[in-house]
């Protein structure tokens, strides 16, 4: 069984550029490979991925890690998942939890969980405290963006449209809102390819 690991806390890697293990700028390819176990790693090889260019790229089943020339991280994307789907009769019903990993470490935001800001409503309740610098935009489609910002690094949470069945008791139901698709971390300081 593997060894509990402490979740790392999205917030503080973007005020401070370090969290847990990682350290935006700094960290190299050696340390990220240690936080995906062999069998999960998807992809450890040169890539350019959209308007995303890194000389070097590691991928975990849904995060993945850009590197610059001399392989100092730089970014970092997250991907979602809903761990509680399962199925019920014919359909797949969500039981209402949301993970964020890092590989084996789960991600969290200012000490809390995903499901705090998982649908764009939740989010604006959360984030319209006096601590955060945000600001939220538009996107090509139907997505919606926040961004944060400290310093060189911007933290960005991107929202699509999405339905989600959820468990009725005794029918399912769905749920239609913005829920989270993917976060985006970025240090600007640290030049891509």
């Amino acid at each position: 069984m593997a060894e509990p690991v402490e979740p790392i806390d999205l917030l503080e890697l973007l005020k401070t550029g370090r969290a847990g293990p990682i350290e935006l700028g700094k960290s190299n390819r050696v340390t990220v490979r240690s936080l995906i176990d062999p069998e999960d790693l998807r992809a450890d090889n040169h890539y350019r991925h959209g308007d995303t260019e890194s000389a070097w790229c590691i991928y975990g089943p849904t995060c993945e890690f850009f590197f610059n020339p001399d392989f100092r991280l730089r970014s970092i994307s997250l991907e979602p998942s809903h761990g509680g789907l399962v199925i019920g009769g014919t359909m797949a019903t969500w039981l209402g939890d949301l993970e964020l990993n890092l590989g084996r470490h789960s991600a969290i935001f200012a000490g809390s969980k995903p499901i705090a800001f998982h649908a764009l409503p939740k989010a604006l309740q959360f984030l319209n405290r006096a601590e955060f610098n945000w600001a939220i935009r538009g996107g090509d489609q139907r997505d919606i963006y926040i961004d944060l910002s400290e310093s060189s690094r911007l933290l960005t949470l991107k929202y699509e449209v999405k339905t989600i069945p959820v468990d009725g008791e005794t029918n399912v139901v769905f749920e239609i809102d913005y829920f989270l698709a993917s976060v985006f971390i970025v240090d600007r300081n640290v030049q891509g390819g």
